[in-house]
Formats: structure tokens, sequence, C-alpha cells
């Protein structure tokens, strides 16, 4: 569409959707225009699917989503500008109305109205989650690992290290930045709350203190650097209590008291309930399925499988460091482990399979070529990320593949029990590394192990339908 016909075919979406007035947030993703409305009634479903440029129409739960392909953002800046709305941002708060209740409430359409939030808030954040990975890829070719051209001292090794960490270290900042442009806010809002649970004086807490006072409410001390959960919550919460504030000042008051009384009440918020969230789910089930696994083989199986299905929404909720942690203290104590780790380095690789399986089931060069790059990213570097929030979450039917590929990990852990010995990264190069040491038994049951877990993945994978136009 030549760039002269933005205007007039934003006039036309802006009738038909039933005027400005009617909406409530606007944004967008990679492909898809993003829109609350007040009155559903005054959207105009068949007629939108017409204009010209539109691809598709489609409601998630009370998002009305416009896919207009890759020229989404001229789309949506000529609709902001014709519409009066500011780019990624609320429009007028006195529109900005809770309709959630207008439907019955049912477990599908829950659902369907936190993915409506999760996932252009993580789609957001994969363009540069991408370019870090890559870093850390080009660095495991060229490194010692592989073609040993640079060494791991070297300041070019250390450069493209520096490059991944700058993404994954400070993702909470990103993250929040991005849900709150997701969900219609200021998105300084969204990086304040990343960078509270990351402020200097609070990291250097780590591992001095257990716990610290917010307003006389005790919260644990821990590491929240690249954490997914506790944003992502907390923005979520955020959005509310802000809405309450605007309610409460008076016009004149509310630049300077409500971003303090937001911020007042989200400190304890994060600090107590979102941020150790995590850490809390992720030490009961750890505690749990610690307990399973040394107990007979069919329970022990049974366990297998059960932590292999969770493990998915464990990592997209930050809950799998506490099973880490569990893992490290096992291993450091005997030696070896021979349930969460052999469990978890086999679910990298079952998500790297289900990527493959996407390369070969996409039919749209975009689409195939950006996940190529997830998997050629993840398999040599070891970073799992982009394949499961730019394939999973983005083709949502493929967590069923995910799942398929995690009953076949569960079963060799469970019943074979291979031993993991070697601490190591998740690599084509380095899957073998962790089974030598128990001997040739336990190098064929490591080996099929992970082999089982890709190849299941990759052909579950080719059995599931994609919507290419999800974003």
């Amino acid at each position: 569409m030549a760039k002269k016909d933005y205007n007039k075919m934003s006039e036309q979406l802006l009738k038909l959707i039933g005027g400005q007035d009617n909406v409530t947030q606007f944004t967008h993703c990679v492909t898809r225009l993003r829109l609350t409305v007040k009155d559903k009634s005054l959207v105009q479903m068949d007629q939108l699917k017409q204009v010209q440029g539109v691809i598709g129409t489609q409601w998630l739960g009370e998002q009305l989503q416009i896919i207009v392909g890759t020229e989404v953002e001229d789309i949506y800046m000529s609709m902001c500008h014709i519409g009066g709305f500011t780019a990624m941002a609320a429009v007028d708060e006195n529109l900005d109305q809770d309709i959630t209740g207008k439907e019955k409430f049912s477990l599908k359409n829950l659902g369907n109205n936190i993915l409506a939030y999760l996932s252009p808030a993580m789609t957001g954040i994969i363009p540069m989650m991408m370019a870090a990975c890559l870093c850390k890829t080009i660095g495991v070719i060229l490194g010692p690992d592989m073609l040993n051209i640079i060494s791991a001292t070297g300041d070019i090794y250390i450069l493209l290290d520096f490059m991944y960490d700058a993404f994954f270290y400070f993702i909470p900042l990103f993250l929040g930045y991005s849900a709150a442009k997701t969900l219609g806010m200021n998105p300084i809002y969204g990086i304040y709350l990343g960078a509270l649970i990351m402020a200097p004086d609070f990291m250097a807490l780590v591992g001095v203190r257990d716990t610290f006072s917010v307003f006389g409410i005790p919260a644990p001390v821990a590491d929240y650097s690249s954490s997914f959960l506790p944003v992502i919550l907390g923005v979520w919460i955020m959005k509310y209590v802000q809405k309450l504030w605007n309610k409460v000042f008076p016009e004149v008051l509310k630049t300077v008291f409500v971003p303090l009384c937001t911020i007042l009440v989200m400190a304890p918020v994060m600090f107590v309930v979102c941020a150790p969230l995590g850490t809390y789910i992720g030490n009961v089930i750890g505690d749990f399925f610690i307990t399973l696994s040394q107990t007979n083989i069919v329970v022990r199986t049974i366990a297998s499988i059960a932590l292999a299905v969770l493990l998915p929404y464990m990592v997209l909720g930050g809950m799998h460091g506490a099973l880490v942690n569990f893992a490290i203290l096992t291993f450091t104590n005997n030696g070896y482990e021979t349930f969460i780790l052999p469990i978890m380095l086999a679910y990298n690789f079952a998500v790297f399979g289900v990527a493959l399986g996407a390369i070969i089931k996409l039919k749209k060069p975009a689409n195939k070529s950006a996940v190529t790059g997830y998997f050629v990213s993840g398999i040599l570097g070891s970073v799992t990320e982009p394949c499961l929030y730019g394939v999973i979450m983005k083709y949502r039917q493929t967590m069923k593949a995910l799942l398929a590929a995690s009953v076949v990990v569960g079963l060799i852990v469970g019943i074979f029990q291979p031993v993991y010995y070697v601490m190591t990264s998740a690599t084509i190069f380095t899957f073998w590394v962790p089974w030598v040491a128990g001997g040739t038994a336990n190098l064929i049951a490591g080996l099929a192990l992970m082999i089982l877990a890709f190849v299941s993945g990759t052909i579950a994978a080719c059995f599931v339908k994609y919507d290419e136009e999800e974003a």
C-alpha cells in the first residue's frame, strides 16, 4: 500500500470501529493493530475485513485485533494522527473504563485476556532479545568451544558477553516498558517497576541480608535480575492502582500526587508479593518433586513426567530458578544429579525441536526466517528464550507439541535415570558432555534422552496448526 493511502485507510478503520470516542486503548505489535473499545456492538467486523490493506480481524478476549501486516507502524501512526491518540499510550483517562464485566466469566475468557496481555508484552521485546542472543551465539562460534578464533579472555569475547548480558540482566526494565505500553500506560511507570527491584542499594543486600523492611513489612532479599514474572504482574496491578489515584485526586494535584502515591503503594507490592512470588512457588514445587523423586520408580516416573510438563510454564513465570537452586545443591553435595538437571537440559532440546518443526511447517518466508534465527541462536548459543517467546508464545498451538515432548523427557528420566555428572550448556556441541562420566550405559541413556527430546519436539510441532498472522 502506498504511503498516501494510509490516511484514507485510517479514516475507514476509525469509522468502522465506532469512531475515536469508542476507543479506550490503542497499541500495536508486529503485524496487528490492537484496540480496546467501549462498545463492541459498534464495531463492524465484516466491513473491516473488506478494507484494502486489512488481512483479517479477530477478538482476543476484550481486545480487537486488526491484522495489517508489516506496514502496521505506518498505519498505526496515521490512525493516531487522525484520531488524536497519543502513540503507545492511553487516550483520555475518562474513556479508560473497565469493561471486563460485560462478558460472563469463564476460564476461556480469562485465558484469552491473560494472553491478550502477555503476548504483545513479550512480542515487544523479542527483536532485541534476538539480537542479544545472536551476540552470544557469535561468541560461541568464534570462541574456544568451536572455531577457537578468539580467546575466552579476549576483549571481543568479553564484549559479546556484555552485549548479551545488557539485555538479559536488565530484562525487568525492558519488560516493564513493553508491558506498560501494552496496557496503554506511560511506559516510564513500567520501567520504574523494573528498576525498583534492581536498584543498586537493594542488590548490594543480596547475600548480606535475608530480609529487609518495606514500611514495616518484611520482604526477602534476592537477585531479581533476569526475571519475568515480577514486572509482568506488577505492571498489571499498577494500572489499577494508578486509576484509583486518578479518581481520588483533583486535576490540579494529579501531576505530583498520582505518580507519588502509585509508587508508594507499588513498592511493598513489588518487594513483598510480586518479586518473591516466583521463588515461593518454585520452592514449594521443588520440595514436592524432590521428595517424589526419592521414592520408587513408578512414583518417580510420574513425578518426572509432571515436572517436565510443568517446566515450560515455570520458565514462563520465572519460577524455575528455585529448581535450579535445588539441583545445584544436590550436584555440589553428591557430584551428580539425577532428576532436575536431566529434565531441564532435555527440556531445552525439546524447545529447540519444536522450533525446528515450526521451521518445517511455516509457509511465509518472513516467519520461517525469524524462527530459523531463533533456532540457530538457541542450539548454538544455549539460549531458549527466543524460541520460547518467538515460537511457543507466538504460535500457541506449539505448546501442545512441547508438552508431548516433555512427556517423552519425563518417561526417560523416570525409567532409565540418566545421571548428570558435568555442568554444561545446552548446545549441539555439548549435549553429550554430562553423561560421559557414568560409563557406556549412562552415556547411551543420556544421549537417548537428548535426541528423543529433540526429535519428539520436532515431529510433534509438524502436526499442529499455525496462525501465521499471530503476533
